[in-house]
């Protein structure tokens, strides 16, 4: 009885609810969002025509390749969240485990047929004819790459969390890898115009995501993981991620001057838009090392959860949103 009175009282949630939050709706917006400005700037933005068809099914096999991880990653994190988020659907026993295990790897298996079909409207167009990357309407470039996305974020749900910055960087491959899939889920033949700006949002989110691990190193130690914060203690590893976020400074602009052969897609809006977002990266990493100083925990997780959780995320979809402006600049 006793052990009922000391249990934390939550809102009420159905079942609709439940699944709606344990997709993650803003990390599936950053998702589509990315996927679709990577599309647009290798179509409209440098005067192509950009079918419809494909565009719509980049929009749903973004979203479903995201909300597949999503749905997994809170089957993987049980643990964890019992201690840093007890307030999540499956922690509270509003889905269970074994649901989204599987409702996950539905939707991942779902989103690689699309990768593969996304250019299915386009094959009496002439884009397959003659083209071994787009044989019979498939698109082998994108279909192999949102394959080789699923695996390695099933292994990351599954094992990441133990294997220190060889998880992180498992994360920030996928979400760097996000405006590139767009672009060639509309443009397969093009497969170098978005590797820049995949790089460099690559580098910055290794770092980001140890800055999200050491906001949850209490529970994450409590479920046995192996982060770099853990590792390292949560100071340290904040202070590591400066070689990340500094990183990221010499490699936006590649896109914009067109340095080491690569074509210059971006305009002054790009440029613009991604320095203020560095800006906004450095502005939340020293607040949150500021406060962690202090040592004081609840303060510390406040502005983990302030910084990095919400701060950091309103920066991407700022930069996304620059992303779309430039497409149409």
């Amino acid at each position: 009885m006793s052990g009922d009175k000391n249990k934390p009282k939550y809102k009420p949630m159905s079942q609709p609810e439940a699944w709606f939050r344990i997709v993650r709706p803003p990390i599936v917006f950053i998702s589509i969002f990315g996927a679709l400005v990577g599309a647009l700037n290798v179509t409209i933005a440098q005067g192509i025509d950009v079918n419809t068809g494909s565009l719509i099914l980049t929009i749903l096999g973004a979203g479903l390749l995201s909300a597949g991880l999503m749905v997994h990653n809170d089957f993987t994190d049980l643990e964890s969240d019992k201690i840093n988020r007890p307030h999540k659907p499956i922690p509270r026993g509003i889905i269970s485990p074994e649901t989204a295990k599987y409702t996950g790897i539905v939707l991942m298996v779902l989103s690689i047929l699309v990768g593969f079909l996304i250019n299915i409207f386009e094959w009496n167009n002439g884009l397959a004819n003659g083209n071994y990357l787009t044989p019979m309407g498939l698109n082998l470039p994108c279909g192999i790459l949102t394959l080789v996305v699923v695996v390695v974020g099933i292994y990351y749900n599954k094992d990441g969390k133990y294997t220190g910055l060889t998880g992180h960087v498992l994360v920030a491959f996928g979400v760097g890898v996000i405006p590139y899939w767009g672009a060639i889920a509309v443009e397969p033949t093009d497969l170098i115009s978005m590797l820049p700006l995949a790089l460099a949002i690559f580098v910055m989110e290794i770092g980001r995501e140890i800055m999200v691990c050491a906001g949850d190193i209490k529970g994450d130690i409590e479920a046995g993981y192996k982060t770099t914060p853990i590792k390292m203690g949560r100071l340290n590893s904040i202070y590591f991620v400066l070689i990340f976020y500094l990183g990221f400074l010499p490699i936006y602009p590649i896109s914009y001057f067109g340095w080491f052969g690569f074509p210059r897609i971006f305009g002054e809006i790009y440029l613009a838009g991604a320095t203020l977002f560095a800006v906004i990266l450095f502005i939340t990493w020293a607040d949150t090392l500021r406060v962690t100083k202090r040592g004081n925990d609840d303060l510390t997780w406040q502005a983990f959860e302030r910084n990095i959780r919400t701060g950091t995320r309103v920066g991407v979809i700022f930069f996304q949103m620059i992303l779309f402006i430039e497409a149409f600049y």
